[in-house]
């Protein structure tokens, strides 16, 4: 009753298996050996890179806020710089300040934002997206 091609037909199941077993060990193991690479991007001609904040929008109970003075904040719109009071303001003479926060357009690209960046020679600069009252401020002033 029992040929030759039974015993074959088991013998074959159980190396598939095994090999199938065998795989799945293997890949589980490098995934679990392997670390995640972080790497942190500097922009060209920048060491100190960029520093990205949250926008004014998000909740305020689960981001803790800190206080910004108004001669501490530059706003970039339509390529110029102003001031908290929509002043127009050179770049180059905010050298002398430690910390600054860039307010920028949640839409400008990353080498508009760059670009902005890289006039302002102070070291402690913070990039802030504008949230929608001083866009609807800006629209209204700059057609």
């Amino acid at each position: 009753m029992h040929s030759e091609y039974q015993s074959n037909a088991m013998t074959e199941i159980a190396l598939a298996l095994a090999m199938a077993f065998f795989s799945i060990m293997v890949l589980a193991m490098l995934s679990m050996g392997s670390a995640l690479k972080t790497e942190t991007s500097v922009a060209p001609n920048l060491t100190e890179g960029i520093h990205l904040s949250l926008p004014a929008e998000t909740n305020v109970e689960t981001v803790k806020a800190r206080k910004v003075a108004a001669e501490d904040v530059i706003i970039y719109w339509s390529g110029r710089f102003f001031d908290s009071s929509l002043e127009p303001i050179v770049p180059e003479t905010l050298a002398d300040h430690e910390r600054l926060v860039l307010a920028i357009a949640p839409d400008l690209s990353i080498r508009e934002a760059m670009a902005a960046r890289k006039q302002i020679t102070a070291a402690g600069l913070e990039v802030t997206a504008l949230d929608s009252r001083w866009m609807k401020t800006l629209e209204e002033r700059d057609p």
